[in-house]
C-alpha cells in the first residue's frame, strides 16, 4: 500500500520535475545575465566619461544674440534586458536602455546649463564566444 502511494505521488509530480519552472532562469541564462549587467555598468561608466569630455569641450555655434553652447550628457539610470536568440553561436542579445540629454549652456565654459531635450536610447549587444560585444 505504501509503495503504491509513493508511486502515484511520483507519477503525479513527474510533469513538474521534467522541466524547470519558467520563472527560474537556466544556469547559462543567469551567467549571461550577470555578465551583461557587469558589461552594461562598464559601458555606462564610459558613457559618463564621454559626458565629461563633452562638457569640457562643448559645441559652440553662432546664435542671434549670443553663442549657442551645447553638450550631450547621460543619466545615471539605465535598464538592461536579456533576450535569447535561439542561435547557438550567439545565444543572447542584451538591450541597454538609458536617456541622452542635450544640455544648453549660458556660457562657453558650460558652467550654467540646463536640459534642452532628452532622447531615449536603446543599445543592442550580442553575446558571442562567452563575451558581450557591440
Amino acid at each position: 500500500m505504501r509503495l503504491a502511494l509513493i508511486a502515484s505521488l511520483l507519477l503525479a509530480a513527474a510533469p513538474c520535475l521534467a522541466n524547470p519552472p519558467a520563472a527560474i532562469p537556466e544556469a547559462g541564462d543567469r551567467r549571461a545575465e550577470q555578465a551583461f549587467e557587469r558589461f552594461a555598468a562598464g559601458w555606462m561608466e564610459k558613457v559618463r566619461a564621454l559626458e565629461e569630455r563633452h562638457r569640457e569641450s562643448p559645441t559652440v555655434k553662432r546664435g542671434t544674440e549670443r553663442p549657442l553652447v551645447t553638450y550631450r550628457g547621460y543619466g545615471d539610470d539605465y535598464e538592461v534586458e536579456l533576450r535569447p536568440t535561439g542561435r547557438p553561436r550567439s545565444p543572447y542579445v542584451g538591450l541597454l536602455r538609458y536617456t541622452e540629454y542635450l544640455y544648453s549652456c549660458r556660457d562657453v565654459e558650460a558652467s550654467s546649463c540646463s536640459v534642452a531635450s532628452t532622447v531615449p536610447v536603446t543599445e543592442i549587444f550580442r553575446y558571442q564566444d562567452g563575451r558581450w560585444s557591440y
